[in-house]
């Protein structure tokens, strides 16, 4: 997954993720890796137990943060978009 952040599949698969019927809106918790990023943080790791949507919540924050694509449509009708610190 070296080439993860910064690559238009993650993007394509969270896109597919948000039109499930059953798809449950986390974007806010976004929101806590602002501060880290601004302070260049470059490593985040993710660990819940199995079958969480850990994979979904790294496929969230890598078309959010990444510059492979424009993503504001896809982030425009979910939470995080109602969000100040945008």
């Amino acid at each position: 997954m070296g080439m993860y952040l910064n690559s238009r599949a993650p993007y394509t698969l969270y896109q597919n993720e948000t039109r499930k019927p059953y798809f449950v809106d986390k974007t806010r918790m976004l929101e806590m890796l602002f501060p880290f990023v601004e302070a260049g943080g470059d490593c985040i790791c993710i660990t819940r137990p199995r079958r969480f949507g850990k994979t979904v919540m790294a496929n969230m924050i890598a078309s959010f943060f990444s510059k492979a694509c424009d993503s504001s449509a896809l982030f425009d009708p979910l939470r995080i978009a109602q969000s100040a610190l945008t």
